[in-house]
């Protein structure tokens, strides 16, 4: 990788995962871009937002060659939650 690639990862890195307000607006972009949730097939727009969130973690290093068991024993370890009941 690249130093100039090296050095924006690490200001978005600086910028979402540093403080819990940058980690707020990370969940909050993401959910807009239905990660975590399905896609309708057929939905050019919803595709394209899902990859835009997909890109944003790969600038994090999140999702980046070499991660995916790190990622995958990351979401292991998070616990089931309730259904809420409205």
């Amino acid at each position: 990788m690249k130093k100039q690639e090296l050095n924006l990862r690490a200001k978005y890195r600086l910028l979402f995962l540093r403080s819990t307000l940058g980690k707020d607006v990370l969940f909050d972009l993401l959910q807009m871009c239905h990660f975590g949730g399905s896609l309708t097939p057929g939905d050019f727009k919803e595709v394209s937002e899902y990859n835009l969130g997909i890109m944003i973690l790969r600038k994090l290093g999140i999702f980046s060659e070499g991660t995916g068991f790190d990622v995958m024993n990351a979401l292991a370890k998070v616990s089931p939650k309730e259904d809420k009941k409205e």
